[in-house]
């Protein structure tokens, strides 16, 4: 049986990150690892309290939340696609949509931050987008990510856990001159980027959405 690596940034397991991809990889047995798994609550808060630039949403296996430093996790997300790849997974999708660097992998990592941008290369006639980000504390980098990548970015905060956010969101994003709208938050679930489309009527890219699929288009299931 082919198997594939599913890294979170928080802990294992994920039973909504897991659904998504059963769908779209039928027969393919998932190895989900999270970054925290092997780290208790109180070394947990230390990471979170010790702050950096960056922060990331993650999620605990307690369903609570911390935000941690990009960099911080990384050493620990470079150690779990080696676990991955060792109990025999061909592919890795990292979940989270910050911009990392290339973690120390055997083998490949699907970076959400690099497939969204490739794919609004592809799709967007103009340079204006709108991303939805889940906290504060990225929109500075994730503008800066973005303008690197030919685009200028206007930028409303929701967290994944406060569905009423969304809408205040879209509300943020209302300017007719964005063509489309990134959910730049592995967090949002497809039914969400469905709902965003709804309320502020343009395509929306959603990497829970996206990622899946490619992995089942390299896989060929």
């Amino acid at each position: 049986m082919e198997r594939v690596g599913i890294l979170t940034i928080g802990q294992s397991p994920r039973p909504d990150l897991e659904a998504v991809f059963r769908r779209h990889l039928p027969g393919v047995e998932l190895l989900v690892r999270g970054a925290l798994d092997h780290l208790t609550t109180p070394a947990i808060d230390a990471l979170a309290a010790s702050g950096g630039e960056y922060p990331l949403f993650t999620i605990l296996r307690d369903g609570t939340t911390r935000e941690i430093s990009l960099h911080r996790l990384k050493p620990f997300l470079d150690d779990r696609v080696k676990q991955a790849a060792a109990e025999g997974a061909s592919v890795a999708a990292l979940m989270c949509a910050g911009n990392f660097p290339d973690l120390d992998s055997p083998i490949p990592v699907l970076y959400p931050s690099r497939v969204l941008a490739a794919v609004v290369r592809g799709v967007c006639r103009g340079n204006r987008i709108g991303i939805v980000l889940p906290n504060a504390g990225q929109v500075g980098v994730a503008v800066a990510h973005w303008r690197e990548n030919g685009f200028e970015a206007a930028a409303a905060v929701a967290s994944p856990k406060e569905p009423a956010a969304l809408s205040e969101a879209a509300r943020a994003l209302a300017d007719p001159g964005l063509e489309l709208i990134v959910l730049d938050c592995m967090g949002f679930p497809p039914e969400e980027a469905r709902r965003m489309r709804g309320l502020c009527g343009r395509p929306v890219l959603c990497p829970q959405g996206i990622l899946p699929r490619l992995m089942a288009e390299m896989l060929g299931v």
